[in-house]
């Protein structure tokens, strides 16, 4: 089964993009890591159903804040008026047509960027105007990340 990570990267990602598991890209997760029996090009497909017509995301850094179960991972929060969590919702409901497992999925969700290599200025705007499917379960191994998709919010 495979295993997929939706995101909003900061920078830019490439399909095909291939990254080290402690090399993540700055980026504000839309949806974690879930499992989901069918291929790519399905789950890739009820993704980009449900970004169609969706605007890029204004947002603003917030303040800094310690995530994980020992809190011990840095993040700097995201302020989104609420985009977010609605194109959370969004993606969710798509992603649930595929059988993909997301039971596991939070419920709070908190918008943030982990900024463990690298930090953002409390107040900065970024601008989230794209989306990608990652594979964290490659064929390249454990300690890889494969971007298996990039959509742009363009409305």
């Amino acid at each position: 089964m495979a295993r997929y990570v939706v995101v909003l990267p900061l920078s830019e990602l490439a399909t095909g993009e291939v990254f080290a598991v402690d090399a993540w890209p700055l980026h504000v997760t839309l949806v974690e890591p879930f499992d989901a029996p069918a291929p790519p090009e399905v789950v890739d497909a009820a993704l980009a159903a449900a970004l169609r017509g969706t605007l890029p995301v204004h947002a603003t850094v917030g303040e800094a804040d310690r995530f994980g179960r020992h809190r011990d991972v840095p993040v700097r929060l995201i302020r989104d008026g609420g985009a977010l969590g609605a194109l959370r919702s969004a993606v969710l409901a798509s992603l649930a047509g595929t059988d993909a497992r997301l039971e596991r999925i939070r419920r709070d969700y908190r918008p943030h960027v982990t900024v463990r290599h690298a930090d953002l200025r409390a107040g900065a705007l970024v601008i989230l105007d794209h989306v990608a499917l990652v594979d964290t379960r490659p064929a390249d191994g454990a300690h890889h990340r494969h971007v298996l998709a990039v959509h742009a919010l363009e409305g």
